[in-house]
């Protein structure tokens, strides 16, 4: 099962016509296969950072961005996935992944996900392997083409 997951997630993204069709990609991977519909993902590309998209979150993002602790940034930088360690700061919510996209040997992003679906209590070892496939293909679909920017938050959804 977790092969046809792994499979499946590999396929759309390596499919994706642009940083819309990325996003959504993302997105699908998320709510699919790991059970969560609160996520956000920050693009680290400028001098700060910046919220490129979000999806079910209803607090404001800012909180998410002070869980970055500068030990988590430097983990990420290495490419390591936070699983279930951040506290964010947003009301009631929990930041259960903070899962870093990688583009060649840069990060240059980072996938928040909030809370899981109630059927969902934590994270298994098959979701590590979604998870650290979406850290090293996500930021090629996302980042890799120049024609595939879009405006900062023009992709946000309530």
């Amino acid at each position: 099962m977790n092969d046809l997951r792994l499979t499946a997630a590999r396929k759309r993204l390596a499919e994706c016509s642009g940083q819309t069709d990325a996003i959504e990609a993302v997105r699908e991977i998320v709510s699919n296969f790991l059970g969560s519909e609160e996520m956000a993902l920050f693009d680290f590309r400028s001098s700060e950072c910046r919220t490129l998209w979000s999806f079910g979150t209803v607090a404001e993002l800012s909180g998410v961005l002070d869980s970055l602790s500068k030990k988590g940034l430097e983990r990420m930088a290495y490419g390591e996935c936070q699983i279930e360690h951040c506290d964010s700061p947003l009301p009631t919510k929990k930041v259960r992944a903070f899962v870093p996209i990688r583009l060649k040997d840069e990060t240059v992003g980072v996938l928040a996900i909030l809370q899981l679906l109630p059927q969902k209590s934590r994270f298994d070892a098959a979701d590590m392997d979604l998870l650290n496939l979406l850290s090293l293909e996500a930021g090629k679909a996302l980042f890799d083409s120049a024609q595939q920017q879009i405006s900062p938050g023009s992709e946000s959804k309530p």
